[in-house]
């Protein structure tokens, strides 16, 4: 596919009234509030979202390739949309990753921009609503995204990226290299974003980014001195904080810790480990050891209870062996985490960990990760038993899938109640029972 490489130009209003676009989101928290700035732009500049793709004039794909099976959902997905004939904008880290796929599955594409060609958008909808085809546009742009921020409607969570692109040399990751290097928003302006979402009514505002960790580290400002100033923002909303990587912060924890002690902040640490073992972490290009994390875990928990401590697993990386994974279950079963997000190593493009010579069979990963699964579920079973009886505040943030309210305590944990509510509102709660996934409450007016 030939594309036509776009120059940056300023937002305007187009003369299509009446236009409407379908957005499907896949992915992380970044990419999620990437088609919220994406949906801002459209809908400023006359555009109107609709639930469904049969009433769209455009359909925007926000993609995802961090894992194989998601590159391969996104890409069934595009074949799928690809029957009605509608034009379709591909976004998101998957162009950087797997261009010549999406070319392949979808030779008649209109439009691929990358998850920082934001400045262009309302241009390229024009284009293509005018029949053009062929568009890329994977440059980033010069300007801040947070530009054009607004939060989701009808809801009270927004998710707020404070930067994007990471430090890091991980030798399995892909989204470094759709992401880039660092560009973290200046303080002021996040101030500014929060402030308007706290008016706006918005109760859980995520602070999302690839590793929160590396905030400010091309600015000269930090990540303390971030929550120092959102802290200090009145209103009834709490900050949730996004996953950060262990050795960016420990000579600053006990600052953070600091600041995240007030009632502003959930009680939700997300610090991934990878592995319990420090021959494999050198080898996935990990920059900690795993004592530095056991010793952050212990340091968070020392410091603040009832403290959600989330973690990630990958297992079967190329060179684990049968003691590295013993290793890692130990590991588990000893610090016992509250969230363990578990990944079956798979190959991604471009990436060193591909090229190993020293690949871990199919059969052997599924083991692990099957054994790994059933003892984190235990785990969490137990731990949410130790909540019933307790009486807590929790915030409603909205319906829950199967029926009820979807509440979350100021720990994170997430409280399923059968009762009536307001979004937004923080109501004292008798827990009466767990599950592996939940607990289950009653408000107790």
């Amino acid at each position: 596919m030939k594309g036509t490489q776009l120059q940056c130009c300023p937002m305007f209003r187009v003369d299509r009234l009446g236009s409407s676009f379908y957005l499907e989101t896949y992915g992380c928290s970044l990419n999620k509030a990437d088609s919220d700035i994406m949906v801002a732009i459209l809908s400023s500049n006359g555009y109107e979202q609709v639930s469904s793709p049969d009433d769209a004039d455009v359909i925007i794909l926000n993609s995802c390739g961090v894992k194989e099976p998601t590159e391969d959902r996104v890409i069934s997905r595009l074949a799928e949309l690809a029957s009605s004939d509608l034009p379709i904008i591909i976004t998101g880290c998957l162009p950087k990753i797997s261009l010549q796929r999406i070319e392949h599955i979808l030779p008649a594409v209109r439009a691929i921009l990358g998850p920082q060609s934001m400045d262009i958008l309302n241009e390229v909808m024009r284009r293509v609503l005018d029949g053009e085809r062929g568009i890329v546009h994977l440059n980033r742009d010069s300007s801040s995204k947070l530009q054009y921020f607004e939060g989701p409607p009808n809801s009270v969570i927004c998710t707020i990226p404070i930067c994007e692109g990471c430090l890091g040399s991980c030798t399995y990751c892909a989204v470094r290299l759709a992401r880039g290097s660092v560009r973290s928003y200046r303080i002021e302006e996040i101030q500014r974003v929060v402030q308007r979402c706290v008016n706006k009514g918005y109760r859980e505002i995520r602070l999302t980014a690839q590793d929160a960790g590396v905030f400010g580290t091309d600015t000269g400002e930090n990540l303390h001195n971030l929550l120092r100033e959102l802290d200090c923002i009145d209103g009834s909303h709490r900050f949730r904080l996004g996953m950060f990587n262990p050795e960016l912060l420990l000579s600053s924890l006990p600052d953070i810790i600091e600041v995240l002690e007030s009632e502003h902040f959930f009680r939700f640490f997300h610090a991934p480990l990878q592995s319990a073992s420090n021959q494999v972490l050198r080898q996935m290009g990990r920059k900690y050891t795993v004592e530095e994390w056991e010793s952050l875990v212990n340091m968070i928990r020392n410091r603040l209870s009832d403290t959600t401590i989330a973690t990630d697993i990958i297992v079967g990386f190329p060179g684990e062996t049968d003691q590295d994974f013993e290793d890692t279950i130990d590991l588990i079963e000893r610090i016992r985490p509250e969230v363990v997000n578990i990944s079956k190593y798979g190959d991604r493009p471009n990436t060193p960990a591909s090229r190993s010579k020293e690949k871990v069979p199919t059969s052997t990963r599924k083991d692990r990760s099957r054994r790994l699964s059933a003892l984190v579920a235990e785990i969490s079973l137990e731990q949410n038993q130790s909540w019933v009886g307790r009486t807590v505040h929790v915030l409603v943030t909205g319906e829950a899938p199967k029926g009820g309210l979807f509440c979350r305590t100021i720990s994170y944990k997430p409280v399923i109640v059968h009762d009536e509510a307001i979004f937004g509102q923080v109501i004292a709660t008798k827990i009466l029972s767990a599950k592996r996934t939940h607990l289950v409450g009653k408000f107790t007016l």
